[in-house]
């Protein structure tokens, strides 16, 4: 069973290169998939109503990002993913395009401007740099 994921992941990763290449990529703002299937674990963190969780995006709090996961995005998804994480904390948008994105996601609560550094945990602020430098 463990081959067939990894086949399945092989196949649905060099279709979406073969499909950048022909120049059918969607919108930059497409939603990047979860991957590994891992789900995130609310309860072994002390949030509480700060950050969003049931979202697509949970598994960039349980977990570092690897360039595996982010190899065949461009760069206006690895923004969306990198700016989820401070979505899901509240952070309001300047920029029109993630406050578009953001707004039409049904889990997005704007409540402030910026998101203080110490509300991350270790997983989000690796997560935060290590996507800053690929976008």
């Amino acid at each position: 069973m463990n081959i067939f994921k990894n086949r399945k992941s092989m196949i649905v990763m060099m279709l979406a290169a073969f499909l950048t290449l022909a120049g059918i990529n969607e919108a930059k703002a497409q939603v990047p998939s979860i991957p590994r299937n891992q789900k995130a674990q609310p309860n072994s963190y002390n949030y509480g109503s700060n950050i969003a969780w049931g979202t697509q995006y949970d598994w960039l709090s349980t977990r570092y990002v690897t360039y595996s996961d982010i190899q065949y995005m461009d760069r206006g998804q690895i923004r969306v993913l990198k700016n989820s994480i401070y979505a899901r904390h509240g952070r309001r948008f300047q920029d029109s395009q993630l406050r578009a994105y953001f707004n039409s996601q049904s889990w997005y609560n704007p409540r402030r401007n910026e998101v203080p550094a110490r509300e991350f945990n270790k997983y989000e602020n690796y997560n935060i740099s290590f996507l800053h430098r690929y976008e």
